[in-house]
C-alpha cells in the first residue's frame, strides 16, 4: 500500500464513507454532457423506503457515514416520497446533499425542506440555450418552479445554493445567473462544465453528439488531464455508488452495465471496497487522470470557492 492510499484510509476511517444513492433510475433530463444524455437511459427501478432503511441499517454497521448524496444520475424530486429519506437521515444525523434542476418533480418540496437536508442545490445552465444543454428542459417552466421553492422556509441546517454549469457559450449569462442567485439569498457557485461520462473519456468512444458538447466547454477531458497531478489513489474508494435498485456500480463516475459489481445488501462493505480497488478499468483511469478531473468542486456546504478550492489539490498549475 503507497504513503497515499494509507492517508486516504485514515481519512475515511476518521471521517466516515461517502454514499451516493440514487432514488430513482431515472431523470426527466438527457443532458448531452451526461450519461443519459451520452449513453442513454438503461437503468429502472424506483427504490422503496424499506429498502433505503435496510441500506442505511447495514450501512451503520459496517462504517461511519460521512454524508449521502440522494443522486447521480437522477433527480431525487421524481421520487414521491422524498421528504420520508431525507427525514429518515435527519432522524439518524446524517448529512443529505440534493439537487434538482428545477423541472419535473413528484415530491413535496415543502415536506422535503420542512426534513432537513443539509443541502438543497439547484443546478442549471442559464436561460437562452437551456433547452440545449439540459434536453427535455424549458426555461419558463424552471423560473416558475424556481419562484415557487424561493416561497419556502429556510432552516440553518440547509444550505441552499444555485450551481450554475458553466460553458463558454453561456459565459455572458453569468451575471445573469450570480443575481439571480444574491437577489434570492443562495450561495453562487460557478462550475465549469465537464463531459461526464467516464468511460467513454478513458476508452476513447466519443460520438459525434459527445465531440459538439464538449466544444462547448472551457476545455476538453485530455486539455484538462494534462494539467492534473497524477495519483495511485482515488477518492472514489471512499465511496460507495448505490442505483435504486440497491446495485453497487463502480463509482458514480460511470454508467455502463459492464460496471455493476453486486447488491449492496449481499456482500459485506470491505469486500465491496475490495472489488472496487482491483477493477481493471481503474488502473487506465488513475493513468489518464480521469478520476481527478472529475472532483471538479469541493463540498459546497463548507467551501467559500467550492471549484478554486478542488483546482489547489488537483492542477498542476
Amino acid at each position: 500500500m503507497n504513503l497515499e492510499q494509507l492517508r486516504n484510509d485514515i481519512g475515511e476511517w476518521w471521517n466516515g464513507t461517502s454514499f451516493n444513492v440514487d432514488l430513482v433510475n431515472y431523470c426527466s433530463l438527457h443532458c448531452h454532457s451526461c450519461a443519459l444524455g451520452s449513453i442513454g437511459v438503461k437503468r429502472k427501478g424506483q427504490m422503496s423506503f424499506e429498502k433505503f432503511v435496510q441500506i442505511l441499517d447495514k450501512a451503520q454497521s459496517e462504517t461511519k457515514i460521512r454524508h449521502l448524496q440522494a443522486y447521480m444520475y437522477s433527480d431525487a424530486a421524481l421520487h414521491p416520497e422524498l421528504d420520508r429519506f431525507i427525514a429518515e437521515c435527519s432522524k439518524r444525523k446524517i448529512k443529505t446533499w440534493l439537487s434538482t434542476m428545477g423541472e419535473a418533480t413528484k415530491c413535496d418540496w415543502a415536506k422535503v425542506i420542512e426534513a432537513r437536508p443539509t443541502e438543497m442545490r439547484i443546478s442549471m445552465s442559464g436561460w437562452e440555450n437551456m433547452s440545449y444543454y439540459q434536453t427535455g428542459s424549458n426555461p419558463d417552466v424552471f423560473d416558475k418552479n424556481f419562484a415557487y421553492l424561493m416561497t419556502l422556509p429556510r432552516y440553518k441546517e440547509t444550505t441552499w445554493s444555485l450551481l450554475f454549469q458553466w460553458y463558454r457559450t453561456n459565459d455572458h449569462e453569468y451575471e445573469r445567473a450570480e443575481k439571480l442567485a444574491k437577489d434570492n439569498n443562495l450561495k453562487f457557485v460557478p462550475i465549469k462544465a465537464i463531459f461526464m461520462p467516464l468511460e467513454k473519456f478513458v476508452d476513447q468512444t466519443y460520438t459525434k453528439q459527445d465531440r459538439e458538447i464538449i466544444s462547448h466547454m472551457w476545455e476538453s477531458p485530455e486539455e484538462a488531464a494534462k494539467t492534473m497531478k497524477r495519483s495511485k489513489s482515488c477518492l472514489n474508494w471512499k465511496q460507495v455508488a448505490i442505483d435504486a435498485n440497491g446495485d453497487v456500480f463502480l463509482c458514480q463516475l460511470v454508467f455502463e452495465d459492464r460496471f455493476k459489481l453486486v447488491n449492496y445488501l449481499d456482500y459485506p462493505l470491505k469486500e465491496i471496497k475490495k472489488m472496487m480497488r482491483e477493477h481493471d478499468f481503474c488502473s487506465k483511469c488513475l493513468d489518464c487522470g480521469a478520476n481527478e478531473l472529475q472532483f471538479c468542486y469541493s463540498e459546497i456546504t463548507k467551501s467559500k470557492d467550492p471549484q478554486g478550492e478542488a483546482d489547489k489539490k488537483r492542477r498542476l498549475r
